[in-house]
């Protein structure tokens, strides 16, 4: 299990701060940073 993950440069729709999700984010779905996701979940 020593596959790299690809990482895909996102801006945090919340905060504005720019980082890397492990997905490709979709233009229509809000992505969120470490610090402002577990505002966000349900």
């Amino acid at each position: 299990m020593s596959e790299e993950r690809i990482m895909y440069p996102c801006t945090c729709a919340d905060c504005g701060k720019e980082d890397k999700v492990p997905f490709e984010p979709k233009p229509d779905r809000p992505v969120y940073c470490k610090a402002c996701l577990p505002k966000h979940r349900k």
